[in-house]
């Protein structure tokens, strides 16, 4: 990737996210046995098909280049849309709802200081999906798009898909709905 972005010009390199989640859809602990794969063997788009999350990344950059907080972006530069990691995202575990409700809290009670109500909203999201789906994450909601994946094989597919993403997503725009 560093080659194929020097080689372009790019001065950055981007990602999107993949969502990792067990088999079972439950918010599980990592197994010790056999890593992160056969803990969490499923991929797909939840972050910002459900949570309306910013599912791109920098995942490499010049050292001369800004990356902006939570890496998302880098102003000024765009990277080849054509050669888009996946990231993939191992945060759909055992515990997490709580911290999820712990920032909900934090936040809605001025514990903590929001600078948008983006991280709030997108916590709200998840537990009322978990919580009409008895605690587990649907993974049968073909707008998720799960499928078995691995941190060394991806579907064919990917490069398509991780391009129409990475091209046509834009923030959410919150409503009173929200």
């Amino acid at each position: 990737m560093i080659a194929l972005a020097e080689e372009s010009g790019h001065r950055v390199v981007g990602g999107l996210m993949l969502d990792r989640v067990a088999a079972s859809a439950r918010l599980t602990g990592r197994r010790p046995e056999g890593g992160l794969d056969p803990t969490y063997p499923l991929g797909g788009h939840l972050t910002h098909r459900l949570l309306h999350g910013a599912p791109r990344k920098i995942v490499l950059a010049r050292h001369d280049v800004t990356v902006s907080s939570g890496n998302h972006r880098s102003p000024g530069h765009r990277p080849d849309a054509d050669r888009i990691c996946a990231v993939h995202h191992f945060k759909w575990r055992s515990g997490v709802l709580d911290d999820l409700r712990r920032r909900v809290q934090h936040f809605t009670t001025g514990t903590w200081q929001e600078h948008t109500p983006a991280v709030r909203d997108e916590a709200g999201r998840l537990l009322a999906h978990v919580g009409r789906h008895g605690g587990v994450i649907n993974t049968s909601d073909p707008r998720f798009a799960f499928r078995r994946v691995s941190l060394d094989r991806m579907p064919l597919s990917w490069p398509s898909e991780a391009r129409s993403i990475f091209t046509t997503w834009r923030p959410y725009a919150h409503s009173g709905q929200d």
